[in-house]
This record gives C-alpha cells, structure tokens and sequence, in this order.
C-alpha cells in the first residue's frame, strides 16, 4: 500500500535532501565555470567525481571528439579518464573541495531490508514531501504521514502556480 507523507526536520533525511540540493547547485556552477574554462558548448551533462559527461555540440564533437567515448543514454559521452579534461575535472573538484552528492534514496531511510520499491521525494516551498509503495506499517521517525489527496492536490497547487 502506497503512502505519503511530510518529511519533518526530525529525519535524518530532511537534512540530507537540503544538503543534496545545495550540493547540486554548487556543483552546477562549477560545471559552468569549468565549461567556460575549457571550450565546451554543451549545457547538458552529468558528472561523478571522477568522471565528465556532455551531449556534444556539433562543435564540441569537433574540439574533443578523439576524447569522447561513446554515446550512451540520451548521447552522453564520457571524456576518456585519460584526457586532459578529465583529469582537469577531477582536480577542478578537488580544489574546490567538493564531492558529489546523489539524490537520498528513501527506502534507506524507512526500510532497512530494502526492496521492489516505488517512491517520489520532492521539495515544494521549504517542505519535502515522499510516498512510497510499499511502506511498512509503522511510520519512520520524523515522518508525518498525509493523504493521499492532501499530496496530489499539494502537487497540482505546485503546477499550476509555475504554468
């Protein structure tokens, strides 16, 4: 049975969701920095901390297609880990002392055997709301559970307010 719920700044997981974001957005501007720093037209990417990812330009294709590997989803493509823009983003990150956060996966966070799991966990003004299906019975520490209604209308009021 799937169930919503707010997710109060009792859980450890409040915490981290603030913490991935402002992750996300410094990594965002260091990968703005970076592009400008190296010549690279692509706004689409994906990186780790110790890889760069780009959907290539056509003029990105021509700079650095020799150390480009690949497409893979959605035609990314990885600098080859030998390249200089790879290695120049590895020490990119370094310097700036920044490591990369990945999205918190909810099921750590209320289930400790893990799973087939489906969940959504968002943010909306300053309130970060999840669902997950299934949920046990027993709700996790720092979590208030909702209905259903109360989230989807949540989301709609969201969507409409940015239409």
């Amino acid at each position: 049975m799937e169930r919503y719920f707010i997710v109060t700044e009792e859980s450890s997981l409040h915490k981290d969701w603030f913490e991935y974001k402002e992750n996300r957005s410094r990594v965002r501007e260091l990968v703005h920095e970076f592009n400008q720093a190296n010549n690279i037209e692509s706004e689409s990417y994906f990186v780790t901390d110790t890889a760069f990812y780009i959907v290539p330009t056509d003029k990105d294709k021509e700079t650095f297609g020799r150390v480009l590997g690949l497409p893979i989803n959605d035609g990314l493509q990885k600098f080859k880990g030998n390249s200089k823009v790879a290695k120049a983003w590895v020490k990119t990150l370094k310097e700036a002392g920044i490591r990369i956060k990945h999205k918190p996966r909810l099921i750590f966070y209320i289930s400790p055997e893990g799973g087939r799991y489906r969940s959504r966990l968002f943010e909306i003004d300053g309130i970060v709301y999840c669902s997950i299906d299934p949920c046990q019975e027993k709700t996790p520490h720092g979590f208030k559970e909702i209905k259903a209604s109360e989230f989807f209308k949540t989301i709609e009021d969201a969507e409409k307010a940015t239409a």
